[in-house]
């Protein structure tokens, strides 16, 4: 049971600290072929999968025509066998967001991909979301789970968007220090951290344009939990850089 519970973990660890995602749909113009592309993902805080792409993309098109979708996330190997790194595939069908739909999720999506808000300004470009149905994940050499959609998605925190926003707000106008010690003990470069984000998981920095995932100990539920956490990362990095 712990085993389960630290793979699942681990899981939505590893799709939270990557942010491009190769995807597999089924090819209309190849009379059904996979056909492999890459895009930017996002997480829910329960753990569905939001992208952003435009219409005349070949995978949107083939996802209008078979909405089924498998989108790969992994760690790339700096040296050494791929196969010992972890990796993560996630099974479901994904649906094209109206705009009123997808008006919960572009904020985020936009502090996490700034560039893609440009996009905007393309008629053509839509919020896709893909629930979760199957799980797949590979820790590493006989570390191999099917996870269940029970195991993998989270309850919704008890914050809304606007929540997010005022904790992300107050971390970086009143605490732009503890959010560079932060960043910096995770990601192993010093400078200047914007927060992007805050999930139940963790949260995300912004340094020098690249994206950092910060795992809490424990998942937060509550803007109190989250406070705690913050702290708790504050005295960690400060103690790691003394």
């Amino acid at each position: 049971m712990q085993e389960r519970l630290n793979a699942t973990k681990a899981a939505r660890q590893l799709a939270l600290q990557c942010q491009s995602a190769v995807f597999s749909t089924l090819s209309h113009k190849l009379q059904g072929a996979p056909f492999g592309s890459v895009s930017t993902v996002m997480l829910t805080d329960e753990g569905d999968v939001i992208f952003y792409v435009s219409d005349i993309a070949q995978h949107a098109r083939n996802l209008e025509h078979d909405n089924r979708l498998s989108i790969t996330l992994y760690h790339q190997a700096s040296a050494g066998d791929q196969n010992t790194e972890a990796r993560l595939t996630l099974n479901g069908h994904a649906q094209k967001l109206s705009h009123q739909q997808a008006a919960d999720y572009e904020a985020r999506y936009f502090r996490l991909f700034p560039a893609a808000e440009a996009y905007k300004q393309a008629h053509d470009f839509y919020f896709w979301k893909m629930p979760v149905e199957h799980i797949r994940f590979i820790g590493g050499f006989g570390e191999i789970f099917w996870l269940t959609q029970q195991e993998w998605l989270q309850p919704a925190p008890a914050w809304q968007t606007h929540d997010e926003l005022s904790m992300i707000v107050h971390m970086n106008d009143d605490h732009a220090d503890a959010c560079a010690l932060i960043a910096a003990q995770h990601s192993g470069q010093a400078g200047a951290a914007t927060m992007v984000t805050v999930y139940p998981d963790g949260c995300h920095f912004m340094q020098a344009e690249r994206l950092c995932f910060v795992p809490f100990v424990t998942p937060c539920v509550n803007a109190q939990e989250v406070r705690k956490a913050l702290v708790q990362l504050t005295q960690q990095a400060r103690k790691a850089a003394a």
